[in-house]
């Protein structure tokens, strides 16, 4: 998911590009895009809103946790980036769990997709390796835009930093995940509470996921790999950067 986490204030947020349209790129978008509609989408609070899409062309779709979907959200190929949370190939049905917190097409689309309305999506395709990842052992940390990677995986346990935990914690709650809400803090001390809480749980099978924020990110690789947690057992992925709109 490449919107930005809820820890950017309001009144910093990046602003996203605005849409640009083009014959080249309306003709790529209808040879390489699935046809799909908005089903339902449902607000969860937290800036967080659910949506489920759908149609015949996400019918018979090999798909893995932790793949990735583009969807063009604007005229020629303005998309966004989303981990599906499941997908039912039989009907043609997709999840998304999607940010709109920015400032710009991406987040306007969020708050704005209703029922019926047409949606492009390229994918999904690979963004995470996590086939062979035994979600049993695993262990994630991140932000808000990695709760859908733990919903599509569901690990063992999760950690997810966000300034807005009285509302995070009911949506993974109402998801069902074993997760939690961490407070986040300027001085980053809340990273540190992720390193140790990581740690207590690792074992031999143990596996790692860090995504969110690419500065999030970097920190815990640092931390747990000087902490002597083997490279083999830590994935990453960044979903998004200070002062970008997101991270393909």
């Amino acid at each position: 998911m490449n919107e930005p986490s809820a820890s950017t204030s309001s009144s910093a947020l990046p602003r996203e590009p605005e849409p640009r349209a083009g014959l080249g790129a309306r003709l790529l978008s209808r040879v390489f895009f699935r046809a799909a509609e908005v089903a339902e989408n449902r607000a969860m609070g937290g800036g967080m809103h659910l949506i489920t899409l759908q149609g015949p062309a996400l019918r018979d779709v090999r798909w893995n946790a932790g793949d990735k979907l583009q969807l063009r959200i604007g005229p020629g190929l303005l998309t966004r980036t989303y981990t599906p949370i499941d997908w039912d190939a039989a009907r043609g049905h997709t999840r998304i769990l999607a940010h709109a917190l920015a400032i710009g097409p991406g987040s306007e689309w969020v708050r704005r997709a209703s029922p019926g309305q047409a949606v492009g999506l390229l994918g999904p395709r690979r963004s995470l390796a996590l086939a062979d990842r035994d979600p049993r052992y695993g262990l994630l940390l991140g932000d808000e835009t990695a709760i859908g990677l733990a919903a599509a995986w569901r690990p063992a346990r999760a950690i997810f930093e966000t300034c807005n935990p009285a509302a995070i914690q009911p949506l993974l709650d109402t998801l069902d995940l074993p997760a939690t809400a961490l407070a986040a803090h300027i001085d980053g001390l809340h990273r540190d509470a992720m390193v140790q809480a990581a740690t207590a749980r690792l074992g031999p099978r143990s596996q790692l996921v860090l995504a969110g924020r690419a500065h999030t990110v970097q920190h815990l690789l640092r931390a747990l790999r000087h902490e002597g947690v083997p490279a083999s057992q830590i994935l990453t992925k960044a979903y998004w950067s200070d002062g970008k709109t997101g991270l393909d």
